[in-house]
């Protein structure tokens, strides 16, 4: 029997983009399962994911990407899933990079496989605070981890459910570089795949003036957490 692949979506206001990417997975995955997160939209997002009849997880209230991602962990775990993939809602992700990623999980032997916008000398527009943020985060994870990755704030990753199982209960904002941090002193291996970006055409970016600013302090405070948790987990093994 073939491993049993999961991809979650998590999903906030993405009314007028989450059929296409669901569209997409349908062709370009057909033989992976597929649960859009509801993260407390406010809109018609999940009257189209019921309408298309996909699995769906309504969030009572918005809770966050952390929170939304490891609902959708939760819910693997519980079916017995190998692989898990998360996916975002906002159509930037390109479906066909799907099972690209999976088989660099398979080739590569790694826990977690980061599909990155930036590695293999990738050229990705972006505005000047994002990169600037993702330069020091990408500098971190090489002084924290002993590892380079240029990608940390992807939410494109591919993960066998070993990693699931350690970071359902941990304290994570967007799953970036506080918990590549636990996961790396947990021992887990995490390598980088190239995958492609589409513009985003519907909806507004959670990445405002503001967060620019605040994004980064609560990663650095959340990352601090990560290493003394991930130092005591280990010291527990």
């Amino acid at each position: 029997m073939g491993k049993r692949i999961l991809i979650v979506i998590p999903a906030y206001n993405e009314e007028r983009s989450i059929a296409s990417v669901l569209i997409g997975l349908r062709h370009a995955a057909p033989d992976y399962d597929r649960v859009v997160v509801n993260d407390g939209s406010r809109d018609g997002t999940g009257r189209v994911v019921d309408a298309m009849g996909e699995a769906q997880i309504r969030l009572p209230c918005n809770l966050g990407y952390g929170h939304a991602l490891q609902t959708g962990m939760k819910y693997a775990l519980e079916r017995d899933y190998d692989v898990i993939i998360s996916f975002d809602a906002d159509g930037q992700h390109v479906a066909q990079d799907v099972s690209r990623v999976v088989a660099a999980l398979d080739a590569s032997g790694a826990d977690l496989v980061i599909g990155s916008r930036y590695c293999q000398d990738q050229r990705y527009s972006d505005s000047f605070s994002r990169k600037v943020g993702q330069l020091i985060f990408s500098q971190l994870s090489q002084l924290l981890l002993g590892q380079r990755i240029y990608d940390t704030t992807s939410g494109f990753k591919a993960m066998r459910a070993s990693v699931c199982d350690a970071l359902i209960n941990g304290t994570f904002m967007d799953f970036h570089t506080e918990a590549l941090v636990r996961l790396k002193l947990l021992g887990f291996m995490i390598v980088e795949h190239p995958i492609r970006i589409e513009n985003r055409r519907f909806g507004t970016s959670m990445h405002s003036v503001a967060s620019a600013f605040k994004y980064p302090l609560k990663t650095l405070l959340l990352t601090v957490v990560a290493l003394v948790d991930g130092y005591l987990a280990r010291r527990e093994r």
